[in-house]
Parts: structure tokens; sequence; C-alpha cells
């Protein structure tokens, strides 16, 4: 493990710093922007969010001084909430030189400069990485594409647009020179970590998985979650997302597409069981467990959340005998696990890594091994409109690309704005020729680029 915190340290004594953008400001968000507000060696120089309104909330929350903050106004007006902060105002596009150096002195001049327009975040020429905390596949293929052609690194939270564009995404950052990257902290990354320490040792691997921190429910929305979710500090969408298990598919469907591991079956089988049980459970059917090959990923319900754990056998008798004298059990199947992921908390590790030594944290290197496909959540109607992740009317499952492409089946995270073509009965699959899909928008664009790459 690099020693980061040192090398950031030495970057700041140096009198420089990692300059980065953040885009979208939910519950990851907020906190990255303070927490990597505290770290030497980095500095957060925009952020932006359609709501303006809820930078400024969080800023007041951080008690961030007022002469710290440039608002820049484009697409709306926006209320400072009395305090005394410079703003300057946009009304279209086009910036001219002299208007973009104002922009860029801001950012050297360590200003913290708020935005309501993403596409403003790449203008600033000083920035060394932009972050994704969106949540949203359509924001996301904006932000890193567009970030990428600017030749700025892309650390993404935004694991929903990982799994439809994320080949191409990171096809294009080798060509720009720059880092596409999934960030550390979030349960892919975790269990990325697992992996590469097991397969390097040249263990195989049977399973790999991450513990649910919600009961599953295919059929939960965003006005039954709504009063959950405000404890829990979350929105109900993406607290729908979590509980709903698309959020568990489209984590998994990130991994697999990192290791090439694959799905046991249709929406992984997601069986209730603690830590000590895991063993027992997750080896093949031939010695008592569920699964019907090796190498696959998973999640299950229990004490092991909010963690990760991989399973793990050799046939080397030395190992054996090594592994029992270390107490990790009689075999022929051993685990190895991590009781907690610190989400955004680790995203300086990403960042870092990305910045020191161009490396990403996790990214699609098996190309598409899985697709999260959209299924109905309740029966659903000719003309309707669909709403997307998180909402009322489907929910995703993993399946192996290779089946879902065979299908013709919709990924989940291209189906919001999707216009039905014919009725869908709940829990069908919902296929490419059901929809007339959202045309025009960069995501689409950049998954049909993807496709072709894929076409045999």
């Amino acid at each position: 493990m690099f020693n980061f915190g040192k090398k950031l340290r030495e970057l700041y004594k140096s009198g420089k710093t990692i300059k980065v953008a953040i885009a979208g400001v939910g519950q990851m968000g907020k906190s990255l922007i303070s927490h990597l507000r505290e770290l030497d060696g980095i500095q957060v120089v925009a952020i932006a969010n359609r709501d303006v309104r809820r930078i400024i909330s969080i800023l007041n929350d951080l008690e961030i001084n007022d002469s710290e903050i440039v608002i820049i106004e484009n697409k709306y007006s926006v209320d400072s909430g009395g305090r005394n902060i410079k703003k300057i105002s946009i009304k279209d596009d086009f910036l001219d030189r002299e208007l973009m150096e104002t922009l860029n002195g801001f950012a050297r001049e360590n200003k913290l400069i708020v935005l309501d327009d993403l596409s403003k975040l790449f203008i600033f020429n000083d920035i060394d990485m932009v972050i994704d905390a969106t949540g949203n596949p359509g924001a996301g293929a904006f932000i890193a594409s567009n970030a990428i052609e600017s030749r700025k690194h892309v650390v993404t939270l935004n694991v929903e647009a990982d799994v439809v564009i994320g080949p191409i995404l990171k096809k294009m950052a080798e060509k720009n020179g720059v880092v596409y990257t999934v960030s550390a902290g979030d349960e892919p990354a975790a269990l990325k970590e697992l992996y590469d320490f097991a397969d390097t040792l040249g263990l195989e691997i049977v399973a790999a998985g991450k513990g649910k921190n919600n009961p599953l429910d295919r059929y939960a929305n965003p006005a039954v979650l709504k009063d959950y979710a405000e404890k829990k500090g979350s929105s109900p969408s993406m607290m729908t997302s979590f509980v709903d298990g698309t959020k568990s598919m489209i984590e998994m469907a990130c991994l697999s597409n990192s290791t090439g591991l694959v799905p046991d079956c249709r929406g992984m089988h997601g069986p209730s069981a603690n830590i000590k049980d895991l063993l027992d459970v997750f080896k093949l059917k031939k010695d008592g467990g569920i699964l019907s090959r090796k190498g696959v990923v998973d999640f299950v319900i229990g004490d092991l959340a909010p963690g990760v754990f991989l399973v793990y056998s050799t046939k080397n008798k030395m190992i054996k005998a090594d592994l029992k004298y270390l107490m990790l059990g009689e075999g022929p199947y051993y685990l190895l696990y991590r009781p907690y992921h610190l989400t955004s908390i680790e995203t300086p590790l990403s960042i870092s890594l990305a910045y020191f030594y161009g490396e990403p944290t996790i990214t699609p290197e098996s190309g598409l091994v899985s697709e999260v496909i959209t299924v109905a959540k309740k029966d659903l109607k000719a003309g309707e409109v669909i709403d997307g992740i998180g909402k009322y009317m489907v929910y995703g499952l993993i399946e192996e690309y290779r089946k879902a492409k065979r299908e013709n089946l919709l990924p989940v995270g291209l189906s919001e704005g999707c216009v039905l073509k014919k009725n869908i009965e709940k829990d069908k699959p919902i296929r490419y020729n059901d929809t007339e899909l959202s045309e025009g928008s960069i995501l689409l664009k950049l998954r049909r680029s993807q496709d072709k790459l894929y076409s045999d």
C-alpha cells in the first residue's frame, strides 16, 4: 500500500496541490467537500450542481467564509441566502477570452468556485481531475467524456454510468493520456483489493461479494422510503436503488467487468447468511453449497454488511497445510473478508493513485462481462415513459453480457426516458425493441459506439 499521506504532505510543502472539481452534492458530494478541504495537498477548486442553493447550504454548514467563495451564475439566478458572496453572471454559453481568464484567475487565487452548469467545469486550465458524485448515468456520461477530452483525470463514484459505458470511457482516457477510474471506498474497489491479493498469490477465486445493508424489496419506491432515506441522510431515489437491489447489481457488474468474474445466475443468489456461514454457502453444489461454478460475483444479506468477502481455494497441499496452521480452516474453501467500506472517505486514495502514478483503482479491464438489465417493477403500459433507476417503474438485475446481448435486453442505465411500445408484465425483462430510446443523449451515443467495439 502506498503512503499517499506522506506524498500529499510533501506536495503541499513544495507549494503545490492536486486541484479537483466535484460534480454533484448529494450525500457523497457533501462528504467529499468537507473531507478533501481538510487534506494537505488537495485543493477543491470548483463545485457544480444544478441546485446551487444546495451547495451554499453545505458551505454554510462547513462554515466556509464568504471571501473564499465565488458563484458563477449561468442557467439560474442564485440566491446566496443573504451572504456577501461574489457573483458573476454568464447569460449565454459563450465565454470570451477575458472572461475565461477571469474565471481561471479565481482558481489560481484559491477561491472556491460554485457553478450551476456542469459544462463550465472543463474551462479551468489548472484542474487536474473531476470527481463525479452525481450517481446519474446521463450526467456521468457528460462529465466523464468532457473531462477526458479536456485531459483531466476522472474519479467517479457514479457506478451507474460505469456499468453502461465504462469500457469506452477507459479507452478514451487511455487515448488522451489521463486516468478514468471508479473511486476507492465503494464495494467494487474494496473487493478488487481482495481479488488482486488472492489472484497475485495464485489462489483460485470461488466467489466475491458484498454484504447488503438493507433488506431486499424489489418493489420499493421513493414514496415508501422517503422517511427512511431522510433518517439515513440519503435521497429517496438513491435509497430505493439500494433497497430494490439495483445498486448491488450495479456494483457487482462493475467488479465483474474489472475482473472477469460472472454472476452464477441472473440477479445472483443473494442468500441470507452471516459471516460464519459464508464458507458453507458459497461453495459448489457438489460440496453442499449454492454455486454451479467457480469465479462468480454475488451478495449476501446478513452481518457482513457493510463489508465485502472473497471465497478462495487451492490445490497446493503445502499451502493447504500452511492455511490450516494459520487457523484459516480445514479447506477446501477459505475466506477473506473486509468488514467495512468507507465510501467517499477513501476517494483520496484514488485521487492520489491517479495523480502520482497515473493508475486507476478499478476500471473495466475485462470489457463488458456483465450487464445490468431492466425489469418491470409493476405492470407497465404502452406509452409510459420509464422513470429509471431508483424510482417507481423498474429495477435492475445482473446478467452475463453475452446472454443479455443475445436476448436484446435493455441496460437499466439507459432506461430513463425510454417510451414503452408495448405492455410489460411485472417482473418481466424489458428489451430494446420494446421501447423507443431517448435519442440524442451523450450516454446513448457513447453506448452505441461501445457496442460496436463488442459487436462480435
